[in-house]
């Protein structure tokens, strides 16, 4: 091979400055050098594309790439600029081969650490808005059944009643002012912490109150004629009120309940009666009316009987002024709480129950001074009742009752019939209480 060249002269030295000489004379070219990989580390967070560029040199060119972004040892890509997205969060290594035409190559590689997503502020759900209502007449009870979904919280309730009213509080009452049965509508709006909004609409069905009951007023009148009297009530009440019950003392230990009743008394002697009308309305109210009723004896010499309802009075007249004695002399009734007994002045409970009485059984008549002997003067009547008692279970409602009167001054007999078993065979037989009555010299 021939030397070729250039030569440099310099002071006591031989310089050669290149020396690339072949056969023929010509320089051949440089030697192929490998490439140098090279790339930044992005910032990068999960779940998001990560961009990669390379910035690799070669001194004639890069031809190929290869991406591992795990550290598997597996390519993950081969383009010079990709982009990989990381599932999850934490370190990894990122490794970049490059090679050029000849198939040099060079490796680097560099760590990466994955940040985790941002937080994400949770979308706010509005609220719900609701409510429930009592009404009793006009006075009004609401609740709030609204909610919030958690971080939600309801901050602000706006209730609008319907008649230009308003409240801000949850739960609130509220009364109306109606003359008559009214619908209103009613809505709720509520706002949460994020200023969220729902409204609620329901109508309200309200009545007016009910006016405070007005008592009724009690008030009678009265016709009598002698013994028998006549009242007639004159009781009123104020709408919606209606009288519901009268109750009747007649002031001698009888009463009634009808509206308009009728009533006999037993005297022998002009008498006064404190006559009382209660009246009760359908709301319970109640009023009194009093009135004193002077009542006359039937003229003297009216000796007999009378039936009057479930009782009968024998009025025996009394010739000298004398004491009376009874004796029960037959006995064959069957009705419950029977009874013999003197109304007033009097008024003594002669024989109670006489069904259960003995034949025999005597007494006096009572209702003097200190419940002595009662005496009746001379010109006066003796006047003794006989009332009727009650059926028993499943047995015919019982006839009114009669009495017959035989005999006179100071002897008499009476023969009750008390009406039991009516229309049986031999009734009215007169046999069910007999009574003997004799007039004695008083004590």
């Amino acid at each position: 091979m021939r030397l070729t060249g250039k030569f440099a002269a310099v002071t006591g030295t031989l310089v050669l400055l290149a020396s690339a000489c072949g056969d023929d004379g010509v320089t051949p070219p440089p030697e192929n050098e490998a490439p140098v990989a090279n790339f930044a580390v992005p910032a990068c967070t999960i779940n998001v594309a990560c961009a990669f560029a390379s910035t690799s040199t070669d001194d004639q060119e890069v031809t190929e790439w290869s991406w591992d972004f795990n550290g598997d040892d597996i390519p993950d890509r081969t383009t010079a600029n990709p982009s990989f997205t990381y599932a999850s969060a934490g370190a990894f290594e990122i490794s970049l081969t490059v090679r050029d035409a000849e198939g040099l190559s060079h490796t680097k590689t560099s760590p990466i650490t994955i940040a985790p997503a941002d937080p994400v502020d949770p979308v706010n759900t509005p609220p719900t808005a609701g409510f429930t209502y009592i009404c009793t007449e006009a006075d009004c009870s609401f609740t709030s059944t609204s909610a919030d979904a958690a971080p939600g919280s309801i901050t602000t309730y706006a209730w609008d009643f319907g008649d230009g009213e308003s409240a801000d509080v949850s739960d609130p009452s509220h009364s109306y002012t109606i003359a008559a049965p009214t619908d209103f509508t009613v809505s709720l709006t509520v706002t949460d912490n994020e200023g969220a909004s729902a409204v609620a609409t329901q109508t309200v069905s309200v009545v007016p109150p009910t006016p405070p009951n007005t008592p009724p007023t009690a008030g009678f009148t009265h016709v009598c004629d002698e013994d028998n009297c006549s009242f007639t009530s004159t009781s009123t009440d104020v709408a919606p009120g209606t009288i519901a019950t009268h109750a009747w003392d007649f002031g001698d230990g009888d009463t009634s309940d009808l509206t308009n009743p009728t009533h006999r008394y037993a005297v022998i002697n002009p008498t006064d009666f404190t006559v009382t009308l209660t009246v009760t309305d359908n709301e319970g109210a109640t009023d009194v009316e009093t009135q004193t009723i002077p009542v006359s004896p039937p003229p003297p010499g009216a000796e007999g009987c009378v039936t009057s309802g479930t009782r009968v009075d024998c009025h025996l007249d009394i010739a000298v002024r004398s004491a009376i004695k009874l004796k029960l002399t037959g006995i064959s009734c069957s009705l419950n709480h029977e009874r013999v007994i003197i109304p007033p002045p009097s008024g003594d409970q002669v024989f109670l129950n006489v069904c259960s009485r003995a034949v025999g059984d005597s007494t006096r008549i009572f209702g003097g001074p200190g419940d002595t002997a009662f005496i009746y003067e001379a010109g006066t009547q003796a006047t003794i009742r006989f009332v009727q008692g009650d059926p028993g279970p499943g047995d015919p409602t019982p006839a009114a009752p009669v009495a017959q009167v035989t005999g006179t001054f100071p002897n008499w007999t009476i023969n009750f019939e008390d009406g039991d078993n009516p229309g049986g065979a031999g009734e009215p037989d007169f046999t069910d209480v007999v009574l003997q009555v004799e007039a004695i010299p008083p004590p």
